[in-house]
């Protein structure tokens, strides 16, 4: 019976509904009471709008839908920046927030997204379809790592609600199982970045998103050719797991670390914290690439 109301309340046109009669009535309701989209959102920004299929289990539309995209971590800078790239690389896309802002405003560059697990690849095909954006948006549902071959990738279930084919929850990954949640083990391509690049004829990227749950470190050390170029490398730096790894990778190219804090970067010598300040992205950016940032710089 309660899947049967969740597939009532979250179905599109429902949730439409619902959703808008919750936004409009905020001011007098609990701030708890805020009912996640599910559906296709409009998304705007001021460089242009973008569809994005949805449902409640994704993180970033609950977000976007009741706080705007801006309060979606690095978005406004993201914006701008993009604007100055030609080659993407969205690794870890998964369902393609960031991928369709790239290719929203602008309209030469060239995007390349990777995303293993199966829920968040279905939606990324889907809203690169209805953007009518497969000339510019390539997606591959491949994990990058520091290995060639295949390997078990650990992709999460959704045990609320059962009813869903595919769940957009951002936590599988190659690494760990994730407490309090379960976990099923698939086999999975895996490549190198350089690797890959090279056998497919995809363009070295000049700007990276990353964010693939504790492996970030894997996929870097071993995008030697890629980092020789000195793209500018968007990366999650979650507290105490991988820093000092990260940081030791980009520091030995001459990377400079700016942290994403209010909105600005904010450059530190260390990304490494004695507790948890809350910091979640680090850019890091070569010395070439710093004028590009700076209009952003605290």
């Amino acid at each position: 019976m309660k899947q049967l109301l969740y597939a009532i309340i979250y179905h599109p046109f429902i949730n439409r509904v619902v959703r808008n009669i919750n936004k409009a009535l905020m001011p007098l309701l609990p701030s708890g009471v805020r009912i996640p989209p599910s559906g296709t959102l409009t998304i705007g920004l001021k460089e242009g709008s973008f569809k994005f299929k949805t449902n409640q289990t994704n993180y970033t539309t609950q977000m976007v839908f009741w706080k705007g995209p801006y309060a979606m971590e690095y978005t406004a800078i993201f914006e701008q920046l993009i604007r100055h790239c030609t080659c993407f690389c969205d690794i870890g896309a998964h369902a393609g927030y960031y991928s369709l802002i790239a290719a929203t405003v602008n309209p030469n560059i060239r995007v390349v997204s990777f995303e293993p697990a199966s829920g968040p690849f279905h939606y990324l095909e889907e809203n690169i379809r209805i953007n009518h954006l497969e000339d510019r948006v390539h997606p591959y549902k491949v994990a990058l790592s520091n290995a060639n071959g295949t390997t078990e990738f650990l992709e999460a279930t959704h045990h609320k609600y059962r009813y869903l084919e595919h769940n957009l929850l951002a936590i599988s990954n190659l690494k760990e199982y994730k407490e309090g949640r379960t976990m099923k083990k698939v086999e999975v391509p895996v490549v190198t970045l350089d690797k890959f690049l090279h056998e497919t004829g995809e363009p070295f990227p000049d700007i990276i998103k990353i964010d693939t749950e504790g492996t970030e470190n894997l996929i870097l050390a071993e995008s030697k050719e890629v980092l020789d170029r000195k793209p500018i490398v968007i990366c999650e730096t979650l507290y105490d797991k991988i820093e000092s790894e990260l940081e030791e990778i980009m520091g030995a190219r001459g990377y400079h670390f700016y942290n994403h804090v209010n909105g600005k970067l904010l450059q530190v010598k260390s990304i490494q914290r004695q507790k948890d300040d809350g910091v979640r992205d680090c850019f890091f950016v070569h010395p070439a690439r710093e004028p590009l940032i700076l209009p952003f710089v605290a």
